[in-house]
């Protein structure tokens, strides 16, 4: 019986059909340029988005055109049309201006006896060409071809170079539609054929593009290898499967997830496992992920047999391993894996090796930090090969929690340049989010957390993610959802490019992804995962100096707030913005200058670093980045910013880093940092054009940081670059806030510590408190005097430093008279008492209203502190609440032993949810705090 909805859409769509309408509301268009061009058949090199077959911009008969797809004949795109209803487009023969002289070509034989003509630089490599009759290339001449379902519906005619364009109008009857371009029996030299703005208009189901059955003989894994591999395989370690769930919580004791390398007990499967998740490869006739499960769950997170990810190398796509003929794509039953074939077009497999994990950066451990180790684990690496490329796939799997981490290196061993066009770090199958007939505007993923360090333009992981797309499978044809959009593929890429040269004997690394699985839904729980992970993989960000931000750069200011912090037990001072410090400045007697700050402070036991701009200001029209759409600066990220692949942008670097070698600094704070601008430019001397802007961008700042990881150099960045060696980034907030009444600043201040700490760690957080005026809001918004406003002073560092988080406080001085001086300092020495709870986990009790008690808990199972509360009253009066504490993450299982601050201890017997129940006093517009242990 069929569904409801399906018979309203098929009577919808036929009612529609019935009266005649061409062009209705529901009406879609796909532009085939952004379809799956790469898996098109085409005999000399491989279809090019928005230019020609050659790179050149599309132009027929002088006439130039921003979208469409270049092809060489013969090429043939097939279309699976679905609810396809019309295919529109112009055809013609690409005007050529390519000089076939120059110095820059190279040529390489062809099996017939001709030439392929490239144009080589050192970081480029494009084709130009097929040789003709007399050496060079010929004019082109080619037929355009459209087939539905086998039958011819267009056919252009002879079309020669110069002849201006035809309009191509037709309709569609569903099933299979082919593009093709043939030569028109002159032979293919110069046939750089063009669709220029191809679109197919649909009702619902988009049309897909599918590869061409394979046409020759199907790579075979050798019998040398094939027995190497099973040699190799029977020295792992065995393990039984199906996989044992732990039995334990790793949250509250994780030192039994050791990672390590097995054979399954069939001898045919690696796997990957620290006890908490795993990942099962299948060697045989080539490598594939078979499986992914969460062990904490006991479920299978991949609904069919994998790739370990795709290359398209010179515009041609490569899948890395995979197997292929599986005939459901909703589950896998493994008797069906034993049955599968190579991808003709992969990878194969040669070898694998098992090791240790090593360290992914440098961390110069200069400070203290809550983690001061890096992570330890096993390293599964497997090597392929096709075509004189080696591919290493690397996994990492962490010891203590349920994090696999991915990456990939491209090795050329071939005697030219290949071009790295675009790659996918993965390409997995998962199990639906969530099934529904319908399309929302948003489904539900997986319940799967995935990050990678390539990441920019924001604050927090989620809006910086820039890799992770959650795709439709056409291949899953019996899913629920009607239109077959339910985003179960998995890949993790770059948004573009990179379009890199890897020059023979070169290697390109991929960055990397790291994915965690969760075993809940609970908003706590998932975001104690994520936590964990930080803590873990990058854990430099557990430092958590306490800071100044100092406003001034006058000499006199800068030592009265170093013997400020001194006193007080501050750690680090910042010459924040508009304090007039120049890092760009190349002179001798200003670095000289600012090394006697940082001795002076040095020898106070203090750190001096100081801040910079990067990104959101105008240098120039040779420097900035340039806009792909008008050709010109402007109308980016920021309104407008420097390119950092142009002169001004290697400069800078090199300035900033001549600063902090000249003067000892070791503080850095680095405002408007690379938000991930793309840039057309042409002429900058460090990357070739748009598709390669935005990958060799990112590798200019992130060398910087890792560089600056490497030599201590403590790092706030308002944008997360935390796996790649930052420390901080903002909790989130906004600014003119703080020009607000002090009262009102302090429970928005609370808000933004609950809301910000769902799934970052508070040291690698920062808020923010204005101690002169900001933005305005005269006396009442204003902490100086600070001696006049002492209660919201020492408020706000309670709840900042009470939740481990540090604040830029940011003005001229610390005190002003010796009670203010006297309250920093007991501020900071009862933050430094508890510095381990309160830099450990939050566990959050009740968010900030206004209208009664809010507060949160540290929790750390590992220290002789399992719990620290803070309780807060934003009332005009004392209030007594009693309060039901959530202990479980403490791992505490009965009796709770509490005190309030300093004094007395009681007992509490914890009820079977792991809660403990007790009144608390809080006074007034204050605060107060519970130690359990």
């Amino acid at each position: 019986m069929k569904l409801a909805s399906e018979v309203k859409i098929k009577s919808l769509i036929l009612s529609i059909s019935l009266l005649g309408f061409s062009t209705i509301s529901a009406q879609n268009i796909m532009d085939v340029g952004e379809m799956h061009i790469s898996s098109a058949l085409q005999t000399y090199s491989a279809p090019v988005k928005n230019k020609a077959v050659t790179g050149e911009v599309l132009s027929v008969a002088g006439v130039k055109f921003k979208a469409g797809v270049g092809v060489h004949s013969r090429s043939s795109f097939k279309i699976k049309v679905n609810d396809g209803r019309q295919f529109t487009a112009k055809v013609g023969v690409n005007d050529a201006k390519m000089k076939y002289d120059s110095e820059r070509v190279t040529s390489i034989p062809l099996t017939d006896g001709k030439r392929m003509f490239y144009e080589i630089s050192d970081t480029e490599k494009q084709f130009i060409g097929v040789e003709g009759q007399d050496g060079e290339v010929d004019k082109g001449s080619v037929v355009f071809l459209l087939l539905n379902n086998g039958e011819e519906i267009y056919n252009s005619g002879i079309m020669r170079e110069g002849d201006p364009a035809k309009e191509v109008d037709v309709k569609l009857k569903g099933g299979v539609f082919e593009m093709i371009v043939q030569d028109a029996g002159d032979g293919n030299s110069g046939d750089h054929a063009v669709w220029l703005n191809p679109k197919i208009n649909y009702f619902e189901i988009p049309p897909i593009m599918v590869a061409y059955d394979y046409v020759g003989k199907t790579p075979e894994q050798s019998k040398t290898i094939n027995t190497k591999l099973k040699k190799m395989i029977v020295d792992l370690p065995e393990i039984k499967t199906p996989l044992k769930q732990p039995d334990y919580d790793w949250l509250i004791e994780n030192g039994k997830a050791k990672a390590e390398v097995y054979r399954s007990d069939n001898g045919q499967d690696i796997i990957i496992s620290n006890g908490l998740m795993a990942r099962v490869f299948r060697l045989f006739p080539n490598l594939a992920t078979i499986d992914y499960v969460n062990q904490m769950t006991g479920e299978s997170l991949l609904r069919s047999v994998s790739n370990e990810g795709v290359l398209i190398i010179d515009g041609k796509e490569y899948p890395i391993g995979g197997l292929k003929g599986q005939p459901e794509y909703a589950y896998t039953l493994l008797k069906w894996i034993d049955e599968m074939t190579v991808d003709p077009n992969s990878f194969l497999i040669e070898d694998f090796e098992v090791k240790d994990i090593t360290d992914r950066l440098e961390w110069q451990r200069v400070r203290w930090a809550s983690n001061p180790h890096m992570p330890t684990g096993k390293e599964l690496i497997f090597t392929l090969s096709k075509d004189n490329i080696l591919v290493k796939v690397h996994y990492v799997m962490y010891d203590g929690i349920p994090t696999l981490s991915k990456w990939i290196e491209v090795i050329n061993k071939g005697d030219i340049m290949i071009q790295l066009n675009e790659f996918k770090l993965e390409q997995l199958a998962m199990v639906e989010g969530e099934s529904l007939v319908d399309v929302p505007k948003h489904f539900e993923t997986p319940n799967i957390h995935i990050e990678t360090d390539y990441a920019f333009g924001a604050m927090q992981q989620k809006t910086s993610d820039k890799t992770t797309f959650w795709e439709a499978d056409p291949r899953y044809t019996s899913q629920t959802n009607y239109a077959m959009q339910l985003p179960v593929m998995l890949e993790v890429k770059p948004p573009l490019g990179p379009n890199i040269a890897i020059s023979k004997g070169d290697t390109l690394t991929t960055f990397r992804v790291w994915e965690t699985p969760f075993d809940s839904y609970d908003k706590e729980r998932k975001g104690l995962f994520i936590r964990k992970m930080y803590r873990t993989i990058s854990p430099w960000t557990t430092e958590n100096p306490i800071f100044l931000h100092l406003t001034s750069t006058d000499p006199v200011k800068i030592k009265e707030a170093v013997d400020q912090c001194a006193e007080v037990g501050y750690e680090m001072i910042i010459l924040s913005f508009g304090s007039g410090l120049n890092m760009e400045k190349e002179s001798p007697e200003y670095y000289a200058k600012f090394k006697e700050y940082v001795d002076y402070a040095k020898s106070k036991g203090i750190e001096l670093g100081g801040y910079s701009l990067l990104s959101s200001r105008w240098i120039s029209d040779q420097v900035d980045v340039i806009n792909p759409e008008t050709g010109k600066r402007g109308g980016m990220i920021f309104g407008s910013s420097p390119c950092l692949c142009s002169d001004w942008g290697y400069s800078y670097f090199r300035k900033i880093k001549t600063f902090f070698k000249e003067t000892g600094m070791s503080v850095f704070e680095n405002d408007g940092s690379y938000p991930g601008n793309v840039c057309a430019s042409t002429s900058h001397s460090y990357h070739n054009g748009l598709e390669d802007s935005q990958w060799k961008q990112y590798a200019q700042i992130q060398g910087l940081y890792k560089w600056m990881r490497s030599k201590g150099i403590y790092m706030n960045i308002p944008d997360f670059y935390i796996n790649s060696g930052s420390n901080k980034t903002g909790i989130g907030y906004r600014e003119v806030n703080w020009s607000l009444p002090r009262e009102r600043q302090l429970v928005l201040g609370r808000q933004n510590l609950y809301d910000g700490l769902w799934k970052t760690i508070p040291s690698m957080s920062w808020t923010f408190v204005p101690l002169t005026e900001y933005h305005g809001g005269g006396e009442a918004a204003t902490l100086e005097p600070l001696n006049d406003h002492l209660v919201d002073y020492e408020s706000h560092m309670m709840q900042n430093y009470g939740a481990g988080v540090q604040a830029c406080y940011r003005g001229p001085r610390l005190y002003d008279t010796p009670k203010t001086k006297a309250v920093v300092t007991n501020v900071i020495n009862w933050y430094k008492k508890y510095r381990d709870i309160l830099n450990s986990d939050i566990i959050h009790l009740r968010r900030p209203s206004g209208k009664d008690w809010d507060g949160f808990l540290h929790a750390n199972p590992k220290l002789k502190e399992k719990g620290l509360v803070m309780v807060f009253n934003p009332l005009n009066k004392e209030i007594v609440r009693e309060l039901k504490l959530p202990l479980y993450y403490t791992g505490l299982t009965s009796i709770a032993k509490v005190r309030e601050k300093e004094g007395p201890v009681k007992r509490y017997r914890l009820n079977r949810n792991y809660e403990i129940t007790l009144k608390v006093t809080i006074p007034a517009n204050s605060y107060s705090w519970l130690v359990i242990e």
